[in-house]
């Protein structure tokens, strides 16, 4: 589970620094950096377990990921710092601090290489009491950032067929949303996701995954309709069933990044979701799988919802511009903004501001 994030350098991040909760949502207007944090993540990931974090950058190309000034070159260099706990088994916790980052050399982009540290700070005297020593210093970096999962679901993709031989999670494009549901039949959480969906989908009555001539599909059984296949399920419902299955699954903890969570999603679902996501998150320590998400929203249904029942839960990035007073340099650099009632000027959303976000878009 991630806990903390720290840019300095990435795209549009200059000092920025993050707490981040089991459950996190990242409002506001678009080019605010929500879509930056999490490349900012998949560096890391990439850069631990991948094939470096700058050639599997996802937008850009590698001399893109440095952050750019309104006038003249790019920062030189950028770090991206994370950290985050792991449960090696139940009721043991280890800390795990990731320090990645990239330089230019001769106009030339290249990373300077991961370090992994077991940093231990602002943990409550709870979690403290359960922080172990590394049993697997090997694998641990690995499959901490493999555990990171970027959720952005393609309903095409998610309609095909796959192999029943796959064993892993779901996929970030859902493709493999029919093996994920197999590999769930007759388990008690496959029965636990179908509660969910029709609480989302009201007509949603059973999830029937099936295996045939050595492929995985799978029938939505709808009321008055009977078993409908995957293929016919609209965008809508492909949608909120794979969100579900990701948060689901019984075998492989997830940290879930989730762009625009209102896409595809009547506005009038929105609201129950919300309540049916949070209700599946769990911390790293227990006899669960721990699941957090992170995720970013433009709706002001999911604003005002969280608002009201988490606003701990919920943090404002916007795009403000900054001028260094030592260079004079001007960028635009994205900012976290918590709800709270008071604090220093620009640094936080008051509740009046946030009543008048949702009277505007009323």
């Amino acid at each position: 589970m991630i806990t903390r994030i720290e840019i300095d350098g990435f795209k549009s991040f200059l000092d920025f620094e993050l707490d981040v909760p089991p459950f996190l949502t990242l409002a506001g207007p678009a080019a605010g950096g929500k879509s930056n944090l999490f490349d900012a993540l998949a560096f890391v990931a990439d850069e631990v377990g991948g094939p470096g974090g700058l050639l599997g950058a996802c937008r850009g190309a590698p001399h893109e990921q440095f952050h750019r000034v309104a006038a003249g070159e790019p920062v030189p260099a950028f770090t991206v710092a994370v950290e985050s706990l792991v449960a090696p088994e139940p009721g043991a916790l280890l800390p795990v601090r990731f320090d990645t980052g990239a330089e230019m050399v001769l106009r030339i982009p290249r990373s300077t290489g991961p370090v992994v540290s077991h940093a231990v700070r602002g943990l409550p005297e709870d979690l403290l009491r359960l922080i172990v020593a590394d049993p697997d210093p090997e694998t641990t970096p690995g499959r901490t950032v493999a555990s990171w999962r970027r959720h952005a679901p393609v309903p095409q993709a998610m309609r095909g067929r796959c192999s029943p031989d796959d064993r892993g999670p779901l996929a970030a494009d859902g493709a493999n949303l029919a093996a994920v549901l197999g590999r769930m039949a007759g388990t008690a959480a496959l029965a636990d996701l179908a509660a969910d969906l029709a609480a989302l989908v009201p007509d949603a009555v059973a999830i029937v995954p099936r295996t045939e001539r050595g492929t995985s599909s799978f029938d939505l059984v709808m009321d008055g309709q009977g078993a409908v296949p995957a293929a016919l399920l609209s965008d809508g419902t492909l949608r909120v069933l794979g969100l579900l299955t990701a948060l689901h699954d019984p075998d492989h903890p997830v940290t879930l990044l989730v762009e625009e969570i209102e896409r595809g999603v009547h506005p009038a679902r929105l609201r129950e979701l919300l309540r049916r996501v949070r209700q599946r998150v769990a911390e790293p320590g227990g006899a669960e799988p721990y699941r957090q998400v992170i995720l970013t929203s433009h709706s002001p249904v999911v604003v005002a919802e969280l608002y009201r029942t988490a606003p701990d839960a919920l943090t404002f990035l916007d795009a403000v511009t900054r001028v260094d007073p030592g260079s004079g340099r001007v960028s635009r650099v994205t900012v976290a903004k918590p709800v709270q009632a008071d604090g220093e000027p620009g640094t936080f959303v008051s509740p009046r501001q946030i009543r008048e976000y949702l009277g505007a878009a009323a």
